[in-house]
């Protein structure tokens, strides 16, 4: 039997989504996320992405980060667990006593086709509110022979929320561990869209996927919570004709784009910004004494003047 392709993904409509973002989520937990960045000098002072030297170079010299398509994450689970929470509240939502009516069964079944189907893209960069965490050295920081570099998130604000560029969306955001949360924020996406007045059960479907995709990479396992993770997520709008690198990674082709993709006019290269560093910790390697001092050397030497250089004093053997 020949089964009926479904229909191709709409365009990304990321008004709404931005909407959403701003009405939806943020009145639902404006303490979680980073709507408008960060104003209160009380707040977290620094978050800090873990590398190998070799990125670390790669990122000052260049005063540029990757951003990472989210299907291509070092781990697998990260999307899954997220998928899997989607799912089941879908079919929770369609089983229940008494059942949706026809038009919400509807709205809930395009709904669910349309997160089957191909995602929309997400890219992100993550980062850690701990410079100086042993899971984090033996997952990202080259098992402890790389280095975290410390940003300022406020100092984001040139390509967040309202400041994002042409390209897409830019948000700066945390990740969430909880059940609990995750299945109120992706109730709450199914619901901020499902009567929208004047549009069709496929339009509010379609908006509802988008905004719940955008969460999908922030929803990890409680058993991460110690990485106290934060992302940098880039959703690209529509008409946007810039297209993807690619590295090599894990035996596969990784889409990526650089920090500095999403500001540059297509076709233009524009000269790079100092990024808001505010200083780096070196692994926990036999060679740490010496890293603090050629990673100052590198910062200095690339306009990154008077930040500190620590090393970790996780008793790690790598």
């Amino acid at each position: 039997m020949t089964q009926t392709p479904a229909p191709p993904r709409p365009a990304l409509d990321t008004a709404a989504l931005d909407d959403f973002l701003k009405r939806g989520v943020g009145s639902y937990a404006p303490d979680l996320i980073f709507t408008d960045l960060i104003t209160d000098p009380g707040d977290l002072l620094a978050i800090h992405h873990y590398t190998d030297l070799s990125g670390l170079r790669g990122i000052v010299e260049g005063h540029d980060l990757w951003l990472t398509h989210s299907r291509y994450s070092n781990d697998e689970d990260e999307i899954s667990h997220g998928v899997q929470i989607v799912d089941q509240i879908i079919k929770d939502r369609l089983t229940a006593k008494p059942g949706p009516g026809q038009t919400e069964k509807e709205y809930l079944e395009r709904l669910a086709e349309l997160l089957a189907g191909q995602s929309a893209a997400v890219y992100v960069c993550c980062f850690c509110e701990s410079s100086d965490l042993l899971s984090q050295w033996r997952g990202y920081g080259a098992n402890g022979a790389g280095a975290s570099l410390g940003f300022d998130p406020a100092l984001f604000s040139y390509i967040c929320g309202p400041d994002s560029p042409p390209s897409g969306l830019v948000r700066l955001w945390k990740v969430f561990y909880d059940d609990v949360t995750q299945r109120n924020i992706v109730g709450q996406a199914i619901d901020h869209h499902r009567n929208k007045p004047g549009l069709s059960v496929q339009q509010r479907a379609q908006q509802a996927a988008d905004a719940i995709e955008f969460f999908i990479p922030t929803f990890k396992h409680q058993a991460f919570e110690e990485e106290k993770e934060i992302r940098l997520i880039f959703t690209p709008f529509p008409g946007w004709t810039k297209k993807p690198r690619f590295r090599v990674a894990r035996n596969m082709l990784v889409p990526y784009f650089c920090l500095t993709d999403l500001t540059s006019p297509v076709g233009i290269s524009s000269p790079a910004r100092l990024l808001p560093v505010t200083g780096a910790c070196v692994g926990p390697s036999a060679n740490k004494t010496l890293n603090v001092e050629s990673v100052q050397m590198l910062l200095e030497k690339n306009g990154y003047l008077g930040k500190p250089v620590l090393s970790s004093t996780t008793p790690y053997r790598t």
